[in-house]
């Protein structure tokens, strides 16, 4: 991915943001500056695991969502989209040689990647969602790896229209980079 591409992503990603008006996003903006959002992979084994993948792919996210979604409200569709991997940006860092490296989950404060997304952009940045946004990108890898604890609201979950068109959009996109 070119410079230039990245540049494009994470321009078109701040004003998607932006345009949804909610309380926090400029905190929300700040930490994706702050923790390398826009060049980091989305992964280091799988897909979107080059410099920039993670901002490619929640934007291919996003237009996915987009094209499917037209029955759900704007805002929700570009916070979910856009933000749902953003706990990535503790799991993912680079080392002191510039190397991208992967901390593992029992070093990170919540289990779920979903999970740890939710509680970063409410309690750190003060992002206000709605319970179906939470709960969209709470469960956005389906059932996948969730605790035995949790699986009772997944399922309680699973009417929820902005989930699962959510759910569909990540796995789409992500079936594409590989």
């Amino acid at each position: 991915m070119t410079e230039e591409e990245k540049s494009t992503n994470k321009a078109r990603i701040e004003t998607l943001l932006r345009s949804t008006g909610r309380q926090g996003i400029e905190d929300v903006l700040a930490y994706l500056e702050k923790h390398d959002f826009y060049e980091m992979p989305s992964s280091l084994r799988r897909h979107h695991n080059w410099p920039g993948g993670l901002a490619q792919h929640c934007l291919g996210v996003y237009d996915r969502l987009k094209a499917t979604g037209e029955d759900l409200p704007e805002d929700s569709m570009i916070l979910t989209a856009l933000l749902h991997d953003i706990c990535k940006s503790r799991k993912i860092y680079r080392d002191e040689r510039g190397v991208w490296k992967e901390r593992p989950d029992e070093q990170l404060h919540y289990k779920g990647h979903g999970s740890r997304s939710v509680k970063l952009l409410e309690k750190t940045c003060g992002l206000q969602l709605t319970p179906e946004e939470r709960k969209a990108i709470r469960f956005h890898m389906g059932g996948y790896n969730l605790p035995k604890e949790d699986l009772r609201e997944f399922f309680a979950n699973k009417s929820n229209p902005l989930w699962r068109k959510l759910m569909n959009a990540d796995r789409y996109d992500a079936s594409k980079s590989r």
